[in-house]
């Protein structure tokens, strides 16, 4: 599950929008269009945004829960080997070509000459000289997680499902061998194909002033330089002198049109309103549910990357672990000795009792004829159904955003299609058509294949509506009737301050408020993620839905595409969803080896179609990514699209003088 950001801590925010470029074998686009010239005398501005915590932003990615040190991509201290530039979200950036040979197993990069390096005041004096070949090497090898063990990051373990030990052949070249054989492009940009980062260090910098060193001072070819940090109080960067090397270059106008951004700490956020009316801020964090209040206090929303650029917040369900093999390694694994299958929990199926396997609970709550696994999926469907989308959109979310019903599929996502529907001879017959092809391998077996449907002709909906009534009818179906109590049973979620920031605990109230309307009796988890929840996540034995994200997918994430390996085996040593599948880890290869594009696409849907079949994601909804401000202060902040972060880069910033 990746590593969210959030408005509460601005580092979290942020680290989500360090996730790395993806490549594609296309020919180089075009230089994307500059952006707006900045007002006279625009260099001298500081813009000040309010936020609610300032904790330390940096430190050394071996130590972070999430990987590469939060915060500092979306801050403008580093470049990317990909951007997206508005059409192409593979457009050449430090990597200006590269190319995939011919059996899809390995990746060359030229770099382009003339990154140079900034240096920031605390080592003053010091020349770093340019990003070479030998930075980026570095970079992908300490950030990949199968190259460096020492690293249990969970973006560092989708680098490691990609990448085997990166080399530098000269100044300028790259040499990347592929795990699996890819064709279509490559997954190791800001846009986040594979959920990997690669943020690009200086290694000469880090040789030099040492590991210690750089724990707090970032170094790097982006715009900005950090200025000042004081944890829980502010957090400042500050122009570059002169033109960033892709302005003089002629790739992008990425010169800083303000000269400073601070981040200050303020919790409240009556406050942080408060401070942009009277001029004390210029932008701030806000909760969804104020964004109405904006016009009415003399301020706006900036909406800071594309309409497709939105957010995605999910019910996952983690603890279905349908693999017994790791599709990295082909070592074998024991889903069944995992602690989620300690009792018979009624949204989790366990598929390995039938197999033989382990069982360490006696299933005697089944109707006839139903399954533990198509118990399961039958409640799984029934909690989605009971989730009042438009509601939480329009009430807690001020109106922005759009309801999801999956978090891989929305009205904003390439292929969606509201009257789409899928049934159990679908879903089966596309087991068996993967099962045949040459690329994932004759005769692969899946356990979830041919669970018997209840209702075999049954069509479930891609547009999963607020029914409460079919909900009802499902549940009694799956063999949970209401008792005398009205209970039928009971059911824990975990939920945080996500992606949509402090509302979020709200919008998981909302949640169980529709599952409690069913009789399901709801306790809301409060623990701590990172260090609670995580490891469990890490281990395979978190049990409980969770309110949050899989993966930050956006709608502009094209469909030829594969989803991240967030839900696959692909994402060991570190951790993903916590609820893994062969099929999916054998899709998720097809895709990645399939030369067409059109047979691409077709894959993805198909993938879709499970994911709602089998309802391991019940989306909620879409919030756009943008903060609140003064427009007396501020023009705009249209930043570059990215998977994720909710803020632009500071050097994006259109002043108003």
């Amino acid at each position: 599950m990746k590593r969210k950001k959030g408005f509460k801590k601005w580092y979290v925010v942020a680290l989500a929008a360090i996730a790395v470029f993806a490549f594609a074998c296309t020919s180089t686009p075009a230089p994307a269009a500059p952006a707006p010239a900045a007002p006279s005398g625009a260099s001298n501005v500081l813009i000040t945004m309010a936020i609610p915590e300032v904790t330390s932003p940096f430190g050394d990615f071996q130590v972070q829960t999430y990987g590469a040190a939060p915060g500092e991509t979306n801050m403008g201290f580093f470049d990317q080997p990909l951007v997206h530039d508005g059409n192409d979200p593979m457009a050449p950036w430090a990597a200006e070509a590269w190319s995939i040979n011919s059996a899809g197993n390995e990746l060359t990069m030229t770099i382009r000459e003339g990154m140079k390096v900034n240096t920031p005041e605390a080592f003053a004096g010091e020349d770093f000289g340019f990003i070479t070949a030998e930075d980026v090497a570095w970079n992908f090898n300490r950030q990949n997680a199968v190259v460096n063990p020492s690293l249990g990051a969970a973006i560092g373990a989708q680098l490691g499902a990609t990448f085997a030990e990166c080399k530098a052949v000269g100044s300028t070249t790259v040499k990347c061998p592929i795990i699996v054989d890819i064709f279509w492009g490559m997954p190791i940009s800001e846009f986040d194909i594979n959920d990997t980062t690669v943020r690009l260090d200086s290694k000469t910098a880090f040789d030099r002033m040492g590991a210690a060193a750089m724990q707090f001072v970032p170094v790097g070819s982006g715009p900005m330089l950090l200025s000042e940090v004081k944890e829980n109080e502010r957090l400042e960067v500050v122009s570059m002198v002169g033109d960033h090397w892709a302005t003089t270059q002629g790739v992008w106008d990425e010169t800083p049109k303000i000269g400073a951004f601070a981040v200050i700490q303020v919790p409240d956020t009556q406050s942080r309103v408060a401070m942009m009316q009277t001029g004390q801020a210029d932008l701030g964090e806000i909760d969804f549910g104020r964004i109405r209040e904006l016009p009415g206090l003399g301020l706006k929303f900036y909406q800071t990357m594309s309409d497709k650029d939105t957010m995605t917040l999910a019910v996952i369900w983690p603890g279905n672990l349908w693999t017994d093999t790791n599709a990295k390694t082909e070592e074998g694994i024991e889903p069944w000795l995992s602690s989620v299958y300690d009792t018979d929990l009624p949204h989790l199926g366990n598929p390995w009792c039938d197999a033989g396997k382990p069982c360490r609970y006696t299933d005697d709550n089944n109707p006839p004829g139903v399954s533990d696994m198509e118990q399961a999926r039958l409640v799984r469907w029934a909690l989605g159904m009971s989730i009042d989308r438009e509601g939480i959109v329009d009430e807690l979310q001020g109106g922005k955003g759009t309801p999801i019903y999956l978090e891989l599929m929305g009205p904003k996502f390439p292929g969606w299609d509201p009257t789409r529907t899928v049934t159990q001879a679908k879903v089966n017959a596309d087991h068996e058509k993967y099962s045949d092809n040459a690329l994932l391998g004759p005769g692969t077996s899946w356990i979830e294949y041919d669970v018997p449907a209840v209702e075999p002709d049954y069509e479930w909906p891609w547009k999963v509506g607020l029914d409460p009534v079919e909900a009802e009818r499902l549940l009694d179906l799956a063999g949970f009737p209401r008792g005398s109590d009205g209970i039928r049973f009971e059911i824990s979620m975990n939920k945080y301050t996500c992606e949509t920031g402090p509302v979020c605990l709200e919008q998981a109230d909302a949640v169980a408020a529709g599952w409690e309307g069913l009789g399901v009796r709801t306790t809301l988890l409060t623990e701590e993620y990172g260090s609670v929840v995580v490891p469990r996540m890490r281990d395979r034995s978190q049990p409980w839905p969770v309110v949050k994200n899989c993966s930050v997918e956006t709608a502009n994430y094209p469909m030829d595409w594969p989803p991240p390996p967030s839900d696959s085996t692909f994402s060991r040593p570190a951790w993903g969803c916590a609820f893994e599948s062969k099929y999916l880890d054998y899709m998720f290869m097809g895709i990645n080896g399939e030369r067409d594009r059109d047979a691409r696409e077709a894959m993805h849907l198909d993938m879709v179609d499970y994911y709602y079949y089998w309802q391991l994601y019940s989306g909620i909804s879409q919030p756009p990514r943008g903060v609140a401000g003064n427009p007396e202060t501020v023009v705009s902040w249209v930043s570059r699209s990215s998977a994720g972060g909710y803020w632009g880069r500071p050097q994006h910033i259109i002043p108003v003088n």
